[in-house]
């Protein structure tokens, strides 16, 4: 891979620079090719190279963070208050993780195609078993939505809370699985790429998909989804912001906005494309195997609103109408409230 610490200035200008402070190859657009290949620069505070993609559309509260781990080493043991799952884009290695300081570390194996979550506010730690190759995997996390909303690193990064209602150091936490339908919940999806899907005409021709429960995760969603040759998912938008990493097979996305802007983007596997947010989108298979692609969203708008599970979002409804069936209550069932005598 090619370092890259120099390139063209200026936030939300479309272009590829290297933010300093954060210490990131920034990287703008709606698409990003070649994830596997892709340019990384220093980041010392992590001893290692990365990459952010989280301003592709214009987003700001859907984090992607592509980061190496180098040969025989192993990244910083941190916690995080946020929600995240990483893909494995190439390499093999393996996590330790734990909820409380005082539980035994618990070891997770992993290697490329596989996708891996880590429960909020989990300690974790991520190490390469090859003392020849690089590790390079892609986060997807909602640390931009916590750090807007709160306005602190501290509150992230060093918050006291745990979760053990998502994870609570269960010895069998890591090796489970439950599917229920097309829904599946688990921590670890070894070579998601192979999964099942579910045919859902609704969702357009020749469309399947597989939902992936991930680490008790609320607002950062995970599916795998499948387009036969020929197919097409039907027009649609979104009330989140969203990535779509290609796995397999080649196609093309057509955007477009309510005032009449219109753009198309082919893309194939191993790149990585974010549809604006609110903005019409189509995608449909040009090739002759099916696409697979993972598809990450930060659905809190929807969690906050409470129309989530609806099929608002895919429907392109817009926003709920909460124009009340009256305007004011009518409280003379309960007497005058005067409280008690």
């Amino acid at each position: 891979m090619v370092d890259r610490e120099q390139a063209p200035a200026g936030a939300g200008s479309g272009a590829l620079y290297y933010d300093t402070e954060r210490q990131f190859l920034i990287v703008e657009g709606v698409i990003a090719r070649g994830i596997p290949t892709f340019p990384l620069a220093p980041r010392p505070k992590r001893r290692s190279r990365a990459a952010a993609f989280d301003s592709l559309a214009g987003n700001t509260t859907l984090g992607i963070h592509l980061s190496e781990v180098p040969p025989g080493k192993a990244k910083p043991g941190h916690r995080h208050l946020d929600e995240a799952t990483f893909y494995i884009v190439s390499g093999k290695g393996w996590s330790e993780v734990r909820q409380h300081d005082d539980a035994p570390m618990e070891r997770v194996d992993w290697q490329a195609g596989d996708v891996m979550t880590i429960p909020s506010n989990a300690w974790h730690q991520h190490f390469n078993a090859s003392e020849e190759e690089p590790i390079l995997h892609i986060a997807f996390k909602n640390t931009r939505l916590l750090r807007r909303l709160f306005n602190s690193r501290d509150f992230v990064y060093k918050n006291d809370f745990r979760f053990d209602d998502r994870y609570n150091d269960e010895p069998d936490y890591w090796r489970s699985r439950r599917d229920e339908g097309r829904v599946s919940t688990a921590p670890v999806f070894p070579n998601v790429i192979a999964d099942t899907v579910v045919p859902d005409p609704e969702a357009g021709t020749g469309v399947g998909i597989r939902e992936l429960s991930m680490g008790g995760h609320l607002m950062i969603d995970h599916a795998l989804l499948e387009i036969a040759p020929g197919g097409e998912i039907r027009a649609h938008r979104h009330l989140a912001e969203e990535a779509m990493l290609v796995l397999q097979g080649s196609g093309r996305t057509r955007l477009w906005s309510d005032d009449g802007r219109e753009a198309t983007v082919e893309w194939k596997a191993g790149d990585l494309l974010s549809p604006p947010f609110q903005v019409w989108r189509s995608h449909h298979n040009t090739g002759s195997e099916p696409v697979r692609f993972l598809r990450f969203q930060n659905n809190f708008i929807e969690l906050a609103l409470g129309v989530r599970g609806r099929t608002i979002s895919l429907d392109g409804a817009g926003l709920p109408d909460r124009w009340p069936a009256v305007i004011e209550a009518d409280r003379a069932s309960f007497g005058d409230g005067g409280g008690d005598e």
